[in-house]
Formats: structure tokens, sequence, C-alpha cells
């Protein structure tokens, strides 16, 4: 059996969290570089018009930064609104699936998906009267899955062996292998407020010492951006982290005591090639581990033997 189909989703009205006491964007500097007298001047100290009247808090003092001052309600260190109905999502998919049922003992199923989800559900600055749209978190752009299941065609009723002695045709029936195979590419890599020098990034995750050129980027802490109006976009559909390439192999061997109890061997192995999937690199560029992976993200192949008695 071969099909194919397509889906497409349009969400509207998502619930998204909303900083509402902002400082509002024309104060904030728009220079592509640090500029620090705007810097200076939003968190430089001024009288406090609210001083001895907020007990308890950290606005009541003689004095408080400037940037306090400008927000939407300065009488409060942040309000943030719940649940607003104000996120969409874009999400299409072309999908494919080949089967082919039990013949001669085999089976498989092969499914492949070509997609992409965009999102807007969160805001790049505070100020932003729109959600960033981006490409989401969760989007995987393919993947595919083929499942295989073969009765080995050895032993009673499966044809070959099946007039030897009863005892070697007992420990020749009843085996059965099957395998899953997954690949699928990462999700996309999370970005700060950072400096780009520009140029194309490519990104290698088999290199996990040196991910991507962190020339590239503006490292020095004394000069990253601060006070300013974000433009750099918090993911890109091309720099992702590592990705899914799995595959699972098991071995089962079913032993009939009577016609209704079935006695099952299984012996199953969990990453079977013993293949890693890494974790995303580290994206701060003030970081020493910056463009580095630290981490790996699978375990390390694992062995399963099980007895299961079916009745």
């Amino acid at each position: 059996m071969v099909e194919v189909g397509y889906i497409y989703n349009h969400g509207v009205k998502m619930d998204l969290n909303r900083q509402i006491s902002f400082v509002p964007g024309p104060y904030f500097s728009t220079s592509p570089f640090r500029d620090q007298a705007t810097i200076d001047r939003l968190t430089a100290n001024v009288a406090n018009p609210f001083a001895g009247l907020i007990p308890g808090t950290g606005l009541n003092g003689s004095t408080v930064q400037r940037q306090q001052l400008l927000r939407v309600f300065p009488h409060f260190t942040g309000i943030t609104e719940r649940a607003a109905p104000e996120g969409r999502s874009y999400f299409h998919m072309l999908q494919g699936r080949v089967e082919k049922r039990f013949s001669h003992g085999v089976q498989f199923l092969a499914n492949y998906l070509y997609s992409k989800l965009i999102e807007q559900r969160t805001r790049l600055n505070d100020f932003d009267p729109l959600p960033e749209k981006r490409i989401s978190s969760d989007d995987r752009p393919m993947r595919f899955v083929l499942s295989v299941n073969w009765d080995l065609p050895f032993g009673k009723g499966r044809g070959a062996g099946a007039g030897l002695h009863p005892v070697l045709n007992r420990m020749i029936s009843g085996w059965t292998v099957n395998s899953i195979y997954t690949a699928q590419p990462g999700g996309p890599l999370g970005w700060g407020n950072v400096i780009f020098f520009g140029g194309d990034l490519p990104i290698n995750n088999r290199n996990i010492d040196a991910v991507f050129d962190v020339t590239r980027f503006n490292r020095d802490a004394q000069q990253q951006l601060s006070q300013n109006v974000r433009t750099f976009p918090s993911q890109f559909s091309k720099l992702r982290q590592h990705g899914v390439n799995n595959m699972d192999f098991s071995i089962l061997k079913n032993n009939n005591i009577t016609e209704r109890i079935n006695l099952q061997f299984r012996c199953e192995f969990f990453n079977f090639l013993n293949r890693p999937s890494f974790n995303p690199p580290n994206t701060t560029p003030t970081s020493g581990a910056f463009g580095t992976i630290t981490s790996q993200a699978n375990l390390a192949r694992s062995t399963q033997l099980a007895l299961r008695l079916v009745w």
C-alpha cells in the first residue's frame, strides 16, 4: 500500500505570557554596537518619587534607576500578563507511507514526513506590538521511520527444516527479528542578543569542539549589547542541533508449550549501532565553551533480555 497526504494547520489566539510593564522602545539604542551612553543614561540613579511610599519593596529607597521610572507601570518591578490570546502558528506537512503486510513472513512500514512549523509565541523585545514570527522550537523539517518484521522461515509451518527431529525443530522454530530505524534533523538553535559580524555560518555538529565559526561573533564581554532594540532573530531554520540517527533491533523466539500457552524469549537492543545524538552547542559568545558541545542527548547502546508468558 502506498499513501500520500498533506496536512495544514493554522492556530490562532494561542496563549502566551507578556511583560506589560516595559520601557518603551524609543528610549533604547538602535546602534548595532554597544551604546554605553544609552546604557549609562537608563541605569543612572535618580531621585525616587516613590520613596517611603512602597515599603517592603526595592522601590522604597531615595533613589531608583531612570529606566524604572520610564516603565509603563513604574511603581511595579514587573507585571506579566499570562495566557494572553495573541499567539499564532502555521504548519504544513507532506507525508508519505509505504506498507507491505505479511507475506512470506515479512512486513515493513516506511513513513516519511516533510514539514515546516512557524510560530508567533514570544516577543523579541518586550515593547514589540506583535510576537516574533520564527521557526518553531518543535520544528523538525523531515522525519523518516522504517520498521521491518521478519518471521524467519525455519521450523514447523515455515518451510525449511520442517521435517527435522522434533528437538531440532523446536530449536529452530519461532524466531522473529525486527528493527526500527529513525532519522530526523534536530531542533533549531536558540540565540541571544548577540553581535554577529555577518556571512554564512555552516553548522557541523559532528565536530563537537567547533560546531560553528565563533570568530563571526563579538565575544568581548565589555562590548556586548544591552539596553538596545534587538533585531537579531532568536532562531534560524538552517542552524540546528544534532539530529536523530537511531536503530533499535530485537530478536524474539516463541515457544509454544501448549496450543494456548506461549513462552516468548526477547532480546532487544536499543541504539543498536551505538550512534550518539548530541545536545545543542553553547550559543553564549562570552562563554569559554561557546560553539562547543559538552553533553550527549541519548543513551549508549543498551540490551534488554526478557521472558514473556502469553496465555
